[in-house]
């Protein structure tokens, strides 16, 4: 019966089957339940209920309650005498079959499918729909303003979708963020709160038909607290050092944050041309430190996160006894600390790390204080990298940063002279 909730919720949710989830899915479910239910299910919890960790035990009645909850339920009892009544609901069906024998009503369905079909090939010859063709939809956008938020103007024309059909259009990669339009509209507006390489699509009745690039880049280092809607944006005085980008605990109480008791995730964002820099040939060095052990902030994670035309590489860092709830991702492959030893990501935040990134020769080596942490295979096609993402949960800073390649340099931090 586990099997069936944990089926129903990924229904209700529409990402694809849980074994392809990242940890940032199992994330954003946690924040739905708790938003939904006003109870909170840590993602761990929820990671072994979908067997992407292992049990020490079942789970609990509680457990299956608050989950129950979410999809609509009183609680897990009714949950499960909801899936009971639709197996007891077949059965007069069940009991026709047996009284008047199940070939004659088998036999009568089979003509009336039979005849069905023949009725409307007659009145309808072409009653197969015709795959759509992106040329056959015009879709564009513009952003409006420099920097962020962002407005972006699409333009599209989904004239010869089906009549009544669902347009939509889509923000990201994320199809969770898609916004219903009219078809017989040709103008939608969407914000972007956050920078990056975008790729918007167009979507039919759930099909993609159309999509294209949008670049949100920022003018220089943006810095944000992050939240699931709107992200608090910091003023420059607030998180440009001498020597460093850095948010403090002192930034946090004046928004009256506290990490030591409630998960808090600051970013910085640098989204720009770094020029001729590609996914097959590059290098990146980054020093920063989780400045932050206090409460329930044990773990000090921080994760360095590479845009490219089209997706993204994720390199995270935690406490040495951490490693195990981390997932590393390069090239579209998903790592789990579950399943992986990723202890080279462990380091001790009492002073900076350094993790590094060297692609070439269809290799990309990712070091962590100059020793070998994990190795991708590189696709041959080769991707522009378009920015840079660094996130710490509870406060953290960057003391230099630099990408480049063939030992040249393309971009490095230079805090003190911005």
């Amino acid at each position: 019966m586990k099997n069936r909730l944990v089926a129903a919720i990924e229904e209700k949710l529409d990402w694809g089957s849980g074994d392809t989830w990242t940890n940032r899915d199992f994330e954003a479910l946690s924040e739905q339940i708790f938003n939904t239910t006003h109870k909170r299910l840590s993602v761990t919890t929820l990671k072994r209920i979908w067997g992407r960790a292992e049990w020490v035990a079942n789970p609990s009645i509680a457990t299956l309650d608050i989950l129950s909850e979410f999809l609509g339920h009183d609680n897990w009892r009714s949950f499960v005498k909801s899936r009971e009544n639709k197996r007891t609901a077949k059965k007069p069906l069940q009991s026709l079959l047996t009284s008047y024998g199940t070939y004659l009503v088998l036999g009568i369905l089979c003509l009336g499918l039979l005849f069905g079909f023949i009725w409307r090939s007659a009145s309808d010859p072409v009653n197969m729909k015709t795959p759509y063709k992106p040329r056959e939809f015009y879709f564009n956008s513009r952003p409006v303003a420099d920097g962020i938020p962002n407005s972006v103007v699409f333009e599209y024309n989904a004239s010869v979708a089906e009549k009544g059909a669902k347009i939509e259009i889509q923000q990201s990669w994320d199809s969770r963020k898609r916004i219903q339009v009219n078809q017989k509209d040709s103008i939608a507006t969407c914000i972007y709160y956050r920078p990056g390489f975008f790729k918007a699509k167009l979507v039919v009745d759930g099909t993609i038909v159309n999509e294209h690039d949008v670049f949100i880049p920022t003018s220089d280092w943006l810095a944000v607290i992050e939240r699931d809607t709107l992200p608090i944006y910091l003023q420059r005085e607030a998180y440009i050092k001498n020597d460093r980008l850095a948010i403090s605990p002192r930034t946090l109480e004046t928004y009256s944050i506290n990490p030591s008791i409630s998960r808090t995730v600051v970013g910085f964002y640098q989204v720009r041309d770094f020029g001729e820099l590609y996914t097959n040939e590059f290098e990146l060095s980054v020093t920063l430190q989780n400045d932050y052990y206090k409460g329930i902030n044990v773990c000090q994670g921080a994760q360095i996160t590479l845009l490219y035309d089209g997706g993204a590489m994720i390199f995270p860092l935690s406490d040495k006894g951490c490693t195990s709830e981390l997932s590393l991702m390069a090239f579209d492959q998903s790592v789990d600390g579950k399943k992986t030893d990723l202890s080279g990501f462990g380091v001790d935040f009492k002073k900076a790390a350094t993790l590094e990134c060297i692609a070439e020769n269809g290799q990309l080596d990712i070091l962590v204080n100059n020793r070998l942490a994990y190795t991708f295979k590189v696709p041959g096609q080769a991707k522009k990298i378009v920015g840079i993402k660094i996130h710490f949960e509870g406060t953290g800073s960057v003391y230099h940063l630099r990408l480049g390649n063939k030992g040249n340099t393309l971009y490095e931090t230079k805090f003190g002279q911005q």
